[in-house]
């Protein structure tokens, strides 16, 4: 087995994200979770606010939602075609990805598209070393 073509991904898009449809009119691009990036924001964010985090109460669960919020619309939704909020076409922006990725299920479907293995992996060309 062939370590490099079954395991390699494309570090670049793994940050700059990868296109995926939604709908027949909507798609988004997604970056990789856990890129080098958000990893690196995150662990800013942790410290930054880890006395906070440490009461485990419902304002702490409040920051840590608001902070993954934040570090996604930053680093793992970067882009979109096609999509609505409250009737109303949006065009992409950090600021509106975080109002969506506020939304609990949207979060959730985005996160689940950042961590597509199969979507970030190196093109077969590159994998046989024909790139």
């Amino acid at each position: 087995m062939d370590i490099f073509a079954t395991y390699a991904t494309d570090e670049t898009a793994e940050v700059e994200g990868t296109w995926f449809p939604l709908s027949k009119t909507a798609s988004v691009k997604v970056a990789r979770n856990g890129n080098d990036k958000f990893r690196a924001a995150l662990r800013k964010a942790m410290e930054k606010n880890a006395p906070a985090m440490e009461a485990n109460d419902a304002e702490a669960d409040l920051l840590a939602e608001n902070i993954m919020v934040d570090l996604m619309a930053d680093h793992i939704l970067v882009d979109w075609k096609g999509l609505q909020f409250k009737g109303k076409d949006v065009a992409y922006s950090p600021e509106m990805a975080r109002t969506m990725l506020r939304v609990k299920d949207f979060r959730k479907k985005i996160t689940e598209l950042s961590e597509r293995f199969e979507a970030f992996k190196v093109k077969a060309e590159e994998a046989q070393g024909n790139a």
